[in-house]
């Protein structure tokens, strides 16, 4: 990247990450919001010597990864915070690497990087105790030991303990597992393949066996943690085509608590209740009811940020940056709805204009693309959810950046009328499911 445009990134990483720290703690700190307070408990519970005295809806490393820097830090969450920045910093240094490895030098390599650390709900979640930022460091760091160093016994190693990490903070990427070792079966003689992929997951299974274990003798359940039939049933009971209009989990959560005193039963109770509405509503109507609301709700235009700034649905709730100055609320929003925008425009272009023809880590790219999208058609969605899958939507973003900037330096055609179009109604559709959903209620 020629020098000054590198240093206009940097100044924008920065001020993005100063202010929204700004307002984090100054007039007052942010108040925390849903699973953060959640998350704080089971973390404080663990520093004072208790058990965390989690609910198997929510997996148990985020509230010792947090127990653990808190003690560390005093109690405070700076460092906490300073951590995250870091590990969102990793995860932009590794998906340039990757971009440099398979794409070559270029600008874009850089603006892959800058835009990772400047969009500010992303960064915002270094921030936050959820743990996105855990998970997708986690998750970044397998993808580019399987692109970059799958052929190599100790990393294959690192690979199953960071896999078997991922699972135990975000449990969603489990189903997602036999495609994401799919590399290891396609590559060398059978021999190779077994054993490279056995012993992945004979490292992940170490990781994840004491809680498995755990699990098993305070629950009855063989599990990690297991919130799918919840989020099932929720997502096929919600009513708004945004996060936090009319929201129903709190309530729904309730009814499960009070239905039964162990977890296994509640479950059971969920299988029952969702066998029933599947059969009185039919699978028809039920999947058309899904698709008019759950992508409205994964790619709204509104984040777990702009939720929290003053305006948003988590203030109205007394939560969040409560006493934020108007006009930074305002323009931390604009520059979120506007930089989101640009990364769809682009993403939508990238994906017409970038063949996965002799690309393979981009058909691993368009895989976790329809994994989530499978996914999140029938479980409980909420915007928080795509920062697992937003790197992904910024590369393809890149691609389309990179291939405009060839057009322009004469390196390669214009792309065809019928490209522009497809890349046209792309991008349309996806800005509408955005940008439209309050049209629509």
């Amino acid at each position: 990247m020629q020098r000054p445009l590198l240093f206009s990134g940097i100044v924008v990483v920065l001020l993005v990450h100063l202010t929204l720290l700004w307002i984090y703690y100054s007039p007052s700190p942010k108040v925390l919001a849903g699973d953060e307070a959640t998350y704080h408990e089971a973390a404080s519970r663990i520093v004072q010597g208790m058990s965390p005295d989690l609910d198997l809806l929510w997996p148990p490393l985020y509230a010792w990864f947090l127990a653990l820097l808190l003690k560390l830090g005093g109690g405070t969450l700076l460092l906490v915070q300073a951590v995250q920045i870091l590990m969102l910093a990793a995860v932009a240094w590794l998906f340039r690497d990757l971009w440099i490895r398979f794409e070559g030098r270029g600008l874009a390599a850089d603006v892959l990087a800058l835009v990772l650390l400047a969009y500010p709900p992303l960064v915002a979640f270094a921030h936050y105790l959820w743990p996105e930022i855990l998970h997708l460091t986690l998750f970044t760091a397998a993808l580019w030991i399987l692109a970059v160093r799958r052929h190599q016994w100790p990393w294959l190693v690192a690979l199953g303990l960071l896999l078997g990490l991922a699972l135990l903070s975000k449990s969603l990427l489990g189903p997602f597992l036999p495609a994401l070792l799919l590399p290891l079966l396609l590559e060398g003689s059978w021999r190779q393949r077994v054993l490279r992929t056995s012993l992945v997951l004979a490292c992940l299974a170490a990781v994840i066996a004491p809680t498995l274990i755990s699990n098993h003798r305070e629950h009855g359940v063989l599990a990690i943690a297991d919130s799918s039939r919840f989020n099932l049933w929720v997502g096929l009971k919600d009513e708004s085509r945004r996060n936090l209009v009319r929201p129903i989990v709190s309530k729904e959560q309730r009814r499960y608590e009070k239905s039964a005193e162990d977890f296994r039963r509640r479950n059971e109770i969920l299988d029952d209740k969702i066998r029933e509405y599947l059969r009185e509503e039919g699978w028809l109507p039920v999947l058309g009811n899904q698709l008019s609301r759950q992508y409205f709700r994964l790619l709204d235009k509104d984040s777990f940020l702009t939720d929290q700034l003053p305006g948003g649905g988590f203030v109205e709730r007394d939560r969040g940056y409560l006493e934020a100055p108007r006009s930074v609320a305002a323009g931390i929003r604009w520059a979120s709805y506007g930089m989101y925008a640009l990364i769809l425009l682009g993403a939508a272009a990238g994906l017409v204009l970038t063949s996965p023809r002799g690309k393979p880590w981009t058909w691993m790219i368009l895989a976790f693309l329809a994994y989530n999208l499978a996914l999140f058609l029938l479980l409980h969605v909420k915007t928080r959810y795509r920062v697992q899958f937003l790197p992904f939507l910024a590369v393809y973003a890149c691609y389309a950046f990179d291939a405009w900037s060839r057009v322009r330096a004469g390196e390669r055609p214009s792309p065809e009328i019928r490209t522009c179009i497809a890349g046209g109604a792309v991008a349309a559709l996806l800005l509408f499911l955005a940008f439209g959903g309050p049209w629509l209620d």
